[in-house]
């Protein structure tokens, strides 16, 4: 799912948990100040909290780590996962016909909200001002019910002229004077922007409702027999009602208005209960993080990646009489590359029946080590979804031929692989590797020559192989010296695109560590030479790479380092 829908998503699920909070504890209470205040925070907050970054916080905590990991595994990440009939060209899918709406219903509301402004600005262009009882109004040329925009009150003067006429004017100014225009115009256009959430309909509703009970309030308190005003309100509720930005003297809920009216004020105690939206502001934040943490490059790296190592150093893990490297300078390779490895894991893997059965479906990593001579050994799984579909997983990986072996220093080396593989149950049930996956991720242009992939048959390739790319980057790479003084470390995830040309273009930051250090990875990463451009069923296609460099303090000797995702 795209960033912006995911934020989209965040958005109105706060602005829906929100609306609940406010009917369960606010709705009910005469503290009309405050609950405008809320109304109007529950908005902000509710399009600022996705922003709030505290991923390294949730990291730090092994139990946010494990919800995290958790919650991963159901993220639907399109680039990693195919099906036997994915296709070169995209089609339509739900979430582009969504696009679509979502893009529709924005603009027919933004034009509404536009004529609506023009209408105003009409009447106070065309509509002549005159003073009743010490307040400037605009003459409305036909009967209508009185209503204001910001500094602007207009009514129909024969309404003035009754007894009603000071209750009017005493609701309108309050409108002006507390400045209402600004919680119709703003909620407006939040309304805009979510208006496919029903919730935000009805907080809309209920922002202009106590806009209405903090006029109703005002006339109240300077008038000696509210039940006349009450009276009067209901004198006005059969005329005809406009539709619009501007506050109403008549409005719908007119009932609530005057139950409101006649409540007796609520003890001052029972603000504290507006306290409590903090948890649950919290609540959203922790969340909205733990599933960024999940989303993340890194984390997609692990799982799609060769290898789950962070350094780009050879760094053996058992003894070193006869070590397990992790990464090395020269990879192990499947016969005929990672194209071939995909086609024949597709080819003899089989979707257990007794798991279709089931509806048993997700993505099992397998972790082995390639010998000396090729062969895989010690096959196990380090993240399982089902006994029967990981049986499976392990069944066909250790029945692989042998693969070319890996190279450390000229000498050939054990080396551990991590292999992910997804089943998915799709109309036709298919398992998929998930390196396997050819999903054009950017289609603006013509599909038929321009396609950006994320992972395609054959991969791009630094000349000489990703060992030479390693070298080349720690030959190239310095550790600014204003970041080593600072103390600054860490890794920075570079994404840029190889061309069909091989050249590299839109190098940018995936995720930051310093300006610094991000400046230094950007500028390295954009005078790579040319690489072998990425192939997608025999034609040259442009290939999204990433690309995490790792910059370590250690022992005052800073040498940044890299690995390949």
């Amino acid at each position: 799912m795209a960033p912006e829908w995911i934020y989209l998503l965040k958005v109105n699920v706060g602005i829906a948990l929100f609306y609940a909070f406010y009917k369960l504890f606010c709705c009910r209470d005469t503290f009309f100040h405050w609950r405008r205040v809320a109304l109007l925070s529950f908005l902000g907050i509710s399009f600022l909290y996705p922003f709030l970054n505290i991923q390294h916080w949730v990291q730090e905590q092994p139990s946010m780590n494990e919800l995290a990991d958790y919650y991963a595994t159901f993220i639907d990440m399109e680039e990693i996962t195919v099906t036997e009939t994915a296709s070169t060209y995209p089609i339509p899918d739900a979430l582009t016909l969504l696009t679509y709406l979502y893009i529709i219903g924005v603009v027919v509301l933004g034009i509404r909200f536009l004529i609506q402004l023009a209408s105003i600005f009409r009447l106070v262009r065309k509509g002549q001002s005159v003073t009743v009882n010490g307040v400037r109004v605009v003459s409305l040329s036909d009967e209508a019910n009185p209503f204001s925009f910001f500094h602007w009150i207009f009514a129909y003067l024969p309404d003035l002229q009754g007894e009603g006429g000071k209750e009017i004017l005493t609701h309108e100014l309050t409108h002006v004077r507390q400045r209402h225009s600004i919680d119709v115009v703003f909620s407006e256009l939040v309304n805009i922007v979510c208006w496919m959430n029903p919730f935000m309909w009805l907080m809309k509703a209920e922002i202009r409702l106590n806009l209405e009970y903090l006029a109703d309030n005002k006339v109240a308190e300077s008038l000696c027999n509210t039940k006349q005003y009450q009276y009067h309100l209901l004198g006005l509720a059969n005329q005809n009602r406009q539709t619009g930005l501007y506050n109403h003297f008549n409005v719908s809920h007119l009932k609530n208005r005057i139950v409101m009216m006649n409540k007796k004020r609520t003890r001052t105690t029972g603000r504290i209960k507006y306290a409590l939206f903090a948890p649950l502001t919290a609540a959203l934040l922790l969340v909205s993080n733990i599933e960024a943490v999940a989303r993340t490059t890194e984390r997609i790296a692990e799982k799609v990646s060769t290898t789950l190592t962070e350094e780009i150093q050879a760094t053996p893990t058992i003894d070193q009489d006869d070590p397990v490297f992790q990464v090395v300078e020269q990879m192990p390779e499947f016969p005929g590359g990672m194209g071939e490895c995909m086609k024949w894991l597709q080819t003899n893997m089989k979707y257990p029946m007794e798991a279709k059965e089931k509806g048993e479906h997700g993505r099992v990593i397998v972790q082995f080590i390639v010998e000396k001579d090729g062969s895989i050994t010690d096959v196990k799984v380090v993240r399982s979804v089902s006994p029967d579909l990981d049986a499976e997983a392990i069944r066909v990986v250790s029945g692989m031929p042998k693969w070319k072996p890996g190279m450390q220093r000229g000498k050939v080396v054990k080396v551990k692989y991590t292999l992910p593989i997804m089943f998915s149950l799709e109309k036709k049930e298919t398992v998929t590797s998930s390196s396997v996956s050819a999903v054009p991720v950017d289609s603006k242009k013509e599909v038929k020559t321009d396609v950006v992939f994320q992972v395609v048959e054959q991969m791009p390739e630094f000349p000489g192989g990703m060992g030479e790319c390693m070298k080349w980057l720690q030959a190239n790479m310095k550790y600014p010296k204003e970041a080593q003084d600072k103390g600054e470390q860490g890794r920075v995830i570079v994404q840029f695109v190889v061309e069909k040309d091989g050249s590299i273009t839109e190098v940018k930051v995936a995720r930051s560590v310093s300006p610094i250090l991000d400046a230094e990875a950007l500028r390295v990463i954009s005078s790579m030479p040319k690489w072998k451009p990425g192939m997608q069923r025999g034609k040259v296609v442009k290939v999204k790479y990433t690309m995490p460099v790792m910059f370590n303090l250690n022992k005052d000797k800073e040498q940044p380092k890299t690995n390949q995702q």
